[in-house]
């Protein structure tokens, strides 16, 4: 498996681009998870070439970005949003990624069977573009229950998620797998072991504290391997069934951006070493 970095764990958006991407190599990050915003202005203010080496400088891959158009707005922000994809998506591709991604919100105000469809007919419009740029494109769902605080529940688990994928039927659509979100939807390691190694896009690593499932909050958890999740049972079925691509730590804490960029990055490596040597 292949240890990457997301920016949240490090302090998110605020944290300047190129001192994000100098944290992930300095502490010996092969790969980041990140958007292809700052790729693609440095592609037009420079030249392809130019984003490209801010990767290959620091020897890092990309590998996956998150998907740049708004799917959850109007039907104009959306279609704005489309039509810029095709060249996001082969400027991505000729970094060298092959991976995008992007999650769901697991509650809705909106008439459940509006809001899937609209989310069917987006998200296959989305897959399209990206299949044709030879990219796999994952969907997250999110098992937090706290979180689903809206007149409707809507999809927040595993289950749930293939569904909708089966649904939007393009071949290059699977799930990006979170640890906390399989942890927190009541996910089990028999579930891991029913997929194929195919189905999945992305894994998200990180760990929940000791506390009830259903009382925990998206935004507080913990480095893999600090919490109550069983990483090991989960790193272990992965690779059963033949998963053996980007590991990409995605923690949301108060205090870890506190560090430092670069002191939170090697923290986060170690303590992600340390689960993918065991489980």
């Amino acid at each position: 498996m292949i240890p990457a970095l997301n920016p949240v764990t490090v302090g998110g958006w605020s944290i300047p681009f190129l001192e994000f991407l100098d944290a992930a190599s300095g502490a010996g990050f092969p790969a980041v998870d990140y958007s292809i915003g700052p790729f693609a202005e440095t592609a037009r203010v420079r030249s392809p070439e130019a984003a490209a080496e801010l990767l290959a400088e620091r020897k890092l891959t990309l590998g996956s970005f998150g998907l740049p158009v708004e799917f959850r707005k109007d039907e104009d922000t959306f279609a704005s949003d489309l039509r810029k994809l095709p060249e996001l998506a082969r400027l991505a591709k000729r970094l060298g990624a092959d991976r995008c991604c992007t999650w769901l919100w697991p509650a809705t105000d909106d008439p459940v069977a509006e809001h899937t469809s609209r989310f069917i007919r987006r998200l296959r419009a989305c897959a399209s573009v990206l299949d044709d740029c030879g990219l796999r494109f994952g969907i997250e769902w999110v098992g937090t229950k706290t979180l689903r605080t809206m007149k409707h529940d809507f999809i927040h688990t595993l289950p749930g998620v293939l569904e909708l994928i089966g649904a939007i039927d393009r071949l290059n659509v699977g799930v990006l797998f979170d640890s906390f979100h399989w942890f927190t939807s009541g996910g089990t390691r028999e579930d891991i072991l029913a997929l194929r190694p195919e189905q999945i896009v992305l894994v998200h690593i990180n760990d929940a504290p000791d506390q009830p499932i259903d009382e925990q909050i998206d935004d507080r958890r913990l480095l893999p391997g600090e919490g109550i999740i069983d990483l090991d049972g989960m790193l272990s079925a992965l690779r059963s069934i033949g998963y053996d691509s980007f590991v990409s730590a995605e923690v949301f804490s108060d205090t870890l951006p506190r560090l430092g960029a670069a002191e939170a990055a090697r923290r986060t490596k170690a303590s992600l070493d340390r689960v993918l040597a065991v489980g």
